[in-house]
């Protein structure tokens, strides 16, 4: 694989972070959320998190070219340090469960797919750990995550306050089927959370997007 970064072609190295990696990480997670400056969209990690992650908590993956650490993926499975997630999600708490649990990739590389790559790679990740269900959390406000979750075949479950009192989409996915795309429902304005929580309250999810007349659409459809 090759990335366009600052109009060069790297072959960057794909390797899991260990602890002689966490400052980069963390120094990386910052950068992006500095570059956004929205607390309320990207919800700031403390360097302790990522040291949890890399002892046994979760699993990161790094992806490395020569100025180093330019994308990074958290596989979360120690959820007691979150919110509980699985009222939310309908799952009994023995359902084998693990959260995609953030990505951050350095700015000069934003656009070159790498998300929607850090995406794939957790659910094979979780696939080959013997996990069944997954989750993750966006802001609606926060366009490139969300869209690239629904990309990689995660429904929007739940909407709710979490992070302080930050708005959230709780979206899922079993590890071995997508959400599947339907013909019936209704498209609904991202800013529209009203009505979204009426849909999601009448057991609707999101399940595509669109960009009508430059505005985010999500597409809610009754669950089979």
């Amino acid at each position: 694989m090759t990335v366009a970064v600052n109009s060069m072609r790297v072959a960057p190295e794909w390797r899991e972070i260990g602890a002689a990696d966490v400052a980069a990480v963390h120094e990386l997670h910052l950068a992006a959320t500095q570059k956004v400056g929205r607390p309320d969209l990207i919800r700031p990690e403390s360097r302790a998190f990522f040291e949890k992650m890399v002892s046994g908590a979760g699993r990161i993956v790094g992806l490395f070219d020569d100025e180093g650490l330019l994308a990074y993926g958290v596989l979360q499975w120690d959820l007691s340090i979150e919110e509980d997630p699985y009222g939310p999600l309908g799952l009994d708490r023995s359902a084998s469960l693990a959260k995609l649990a953030g990505t951050s990739v350095r700015p000069a590389a934003w656009g070159c797919g790498l998300h929607s790559q850090l995406i794939a790679w957790r659910i094979e990740a979780a696939r080959s750990l013997g996990f069944r269900h997954l989750y993750s959390t966006s802001a609606p406000g926060n366009h490139r995550s969300w869209t690239n979750l629904i990309g990689e075949g995660f429904g929007i479950c739940a909407l709710k306050e979490q992070y302080g009192g930050h708005l959230r989409f709780l979206l899922t996915r079993t590890v071995d089927e997508p959400v599947r795309q339907a013909r019936s429902g209704e498209w609904c304005a991202v800013e529209a959370i009203g009505r979204q929580r009426q849909l999601l309250g009448a057991g609707h999810q999101g399940v595509a997007w669109r960009k009508a007349k430059g505005a985010h659409e999500i597409f809610y459809a009754p669950r089979h």
